[in-house]
């Protein structure tokens, strides 16, 4: 089973109502209204929406409290119920304004690797590839585990709002399952010899829905989605 699931339409109208959505449409045209106007035959430029202001959106959507700015891992609050980080992921359209079938961009699930006390460069030098993972299964694990006791709530969320060109965007939410983060349910996905920059993981998400990777360069846990298939 992977860590993160997709909630199903049903289920995540039960966070979105039709209020919800009201608001965040509004927010979406006030947003859409500041963006700078582009020459002809120009390529649009992509919506710039800070991540204050889309955890603002959710909280005034959703009705819930905010958790407050910095690296804490959840940004909004259903209190004694959930918490759910918000991440604003780009998505890549065609000259029409259409999704693509390319991946999105990245949003980080861990980083700050030093905590371990081991240096993430030295461990992929000596090719410590299990011991890199157990790392970040550790960091992540601890960071939301912390959350859910801190907060006294029983489930996280992650809510995206996938950002297209001007003609579409999208919502879509996972629940992540912090009792199987784990090492026996998380592991390297390629050969040691395919390894250069990056380790790809398996039992994060389903590949049908994105992939989730330890990029070195960033010393991060990075997650991709697959924007076609919501």
């Amino acid at each position: 089973m992977n860590i993160l699931r997709p909630l199903p339409k049903d289920e995540l109208n039960s966070f979105f109502s039709k209020y919800s959505l009201k608001v965040i449409h509004y927010f979406i045209n006030t947003s859409l209204f500041a963006q700078p106007e582009v020459y002809p035959d120009r390529e649009s430029l992509p919506i710039q929406i800070p991540k204050e202001h889309l955890e603002q959106w959710f909280v005034q959507a959703l009705q819930v409290e905010s958790v407050g700015a910095g690296s804490y891992p959840v940004d909004i609050l259903k209190p004694n119920k959930w918490g759910a980080d918000v991440k604003m992921l780009s998505c890549k359209v065609d000259k029409n304004g259409n999704l693509t079938n390319g991946d999105s961009g990245e949003t980080s699930l861990a980083q700050k690797f030093k905590s371990t006390g081991v240096s993430l460069d030295d461990m992929f030098k000596q090719k410590q590839y299990q011991e890199i993972i157990n790392g970040w299964i550790s960091i992540w694990r601890d960071k939301l585990l912390n959350v859910k006791f801190d907060k006294n709530i029983d489930k996280i969320y992650y809510f995206f709002f996938l950002r297209g060109g001007k003609r579409e965007s999208y919502i879509c939410a996972f629940e992540v399952n912090v009792d199987n983060i784990s090492i026996p349910n998380i592991t390297q996905r390629d050969k040691d010899n395919q390894i250069k920059q990056s380790i790809f993981l398996d039992g994060i998400i389903d590949s049908r829905y994105g992939n989730a990777k330890i990029y070195k360069s960033k010393k991060r846990l990075e997650l991709r989605l697959k924007p076609k298939v919501f």
